[in-house]
């Protein structure tokens, strides 16, 4: 960031609390086990799994997780135009009919803050079966917790830096009365 930067701008992107931070892990760690069954499964394919992140972290816009896996999408791939339009939420014109319900399911599952709704996973169920569904889900958990980490911590750095910048203005401007000052003594008292 440069100097100036952060002064008008405020940090816009979904982020954890404190307690949200230590409920997010408790989840996260909850679907690591059902995160090694989906990759071990190989019912969701690396391309696919890489889709279904990028779709989330569209919504999410954590960039770290951009360009991880943008450069895993392609490394699986998956070709710049496909990466393009799922990270400008452009599902439908990104992926296939076979793959769109996934990824609208994960844009909606960011969207409602891991809340997609009842009705929405029994629709992911019946497009996919429970178990796909499941693994499908275990991606998304994976990588929505994964956003929120990276955001915070972009958070963090965008309030320290604007801390920074406050101490710098509130010490340019202190020199400049004690400078003000100064001179002022200086014109009373020639020395």
């Amino acid at each position: 960031m440069e100097a100036g930067d952060t002064a008008d701008r405020e940090f816009r992107k979904k982020t954890f609390s404190p307690q949200s931070l230590v409920a997010g892990t408790a989840r996260f760690a909850q679907n690591i086990p059902q995160l090694i069954r989906a990759r071990r499964a190989d019912r969701v394919s690396d391309q696919f799994a890489e889709k279904i992140m990028l779709a989330v972290t569209a919504v999410n816009k954590c960039q770290y997780c951009t360009r991880y896996h943008t450069d895993l999408a392609r490394e699986t791939g998956v070709d710049r135009e496909t990466i393009t339009s799922i990270l400008e939420s452009d599902v439908d014109s990104a992926v296939d009919d076979d793959e769109r319900p996934a990824l609208l399911f994960a844009q909606r599952y960011a969207e409602t803050n891991e809340n997609p709704g009842r009705e929405a996973v029994a629709e992911l169920q019946r497009t996919y079966g429970e178990e796909t569904a499941r693994d499908i889900q275990a991606f998304i958990r994976a990588i929505y917790f994964g956003n929120l980490l990276g955001n915070t911590y972009d958070g963090i750095r965008f309030a320290t830096a604007r801390r920074v910048e406050a101490a710098r203005n509130a010490t340019q401007q202190l020199s400049s009365r004690i400078a003000y000052a100064i001179d002022g003594l200086r014109e009373r008292c020639p020395i």
